[in-house]
């Protein structure tokens, strides 16, 4: 329970209060997602800035910190936490390490079978095999396109991309059953930048927990 609240916190996304209601899908939106996840997967693997803003749907808290991502699909993912405290993400295609160093602790969780919308969205490139979209709503960056689970799923009720004209990635966002809600912001992407394998391999340190 702790290593999965603490990786939805680590990976999830928010706006404050209920979601606004959707639109009627347009024609043409699940013909934009189908053109995303093309995209996406001509990309093998990418870096970028990130910006995180979590908000708590029981306690109203938001929490909003800052770091880099890179991405080699279509399994590995790193999230180098910056600010305000540094932490680590790492899916090594086998398994999820979150590190906090100021805990002296290292959480791991087999990533095989995972579900995780953050791995389907970013990794995968698979969107539409997983979501379908339920309208647009505005948004200051650009298009925003709602998606909710095609199998229900306990940890997500909806996602929302959003695109710039190239369809290109500029934010993407979670909420769960509890009302929590994630935004990740992007920018200073960087793809087919040749990340290596060994670049998402994680060791434990010396005199850290383990937690599993």
């Amino acid at each position: 329970m702790i290593l999965t609240l603490a990786l939805a916190a680590a990976l999830a996304v928010s706006a404050q209060g209920a979601p606004p209601k959707a639109s009627a899908p347009p024609q043409d939106a699940e013909a934009v997602l189908s053109r995303f996840d093309a995209r996406s997967r001509s990309v093998s693997d990418f870096t970028a800035k990130f910006t995180q803003t979590w908000r708590s749907g029981a306690l109203g808290r938001a929490i909003v910190e800052t770091g880099v991502v890179k991405v080699k699909r279509p399994s590995r993912m790193l999230f180098e936490y910056v600010t305000p405290d540094r932490k680590l993400f790492v899916a090594d295609g086998d398994t999820y390490y979150f590190y906090v160093p100021r805990d002296k602790q290292v959480m791991i969780q087999n990533q095989r079978g995972d579900r995780r919308a953050t791995a389907r969205i970013l990794a995968e490139g698979r969107l539409l095999e997983h979501f379908k979209c339920a309208g647009e709503e505005k948004d200051d960056l650009g298009r925003k396109l709602i998606l909710v689970p095609i199998e229900k799923d306990p940890n997500v009720t909806r996602i929302s991309v959003v695109l710039d004209p190239q369809l290109r990635l500029l934010a993407l966002e979670i909420q769960d059953a509890e009302g929590s809600t994630s935004r990740m912001v992007f920018s200073g992407f960087k793809e087919n930048v040749g990340l290596k394998d060994s670049e998402f391999r994680f060791e434990v340190p010396k005199g850290v927990e383990v937690i599993s």
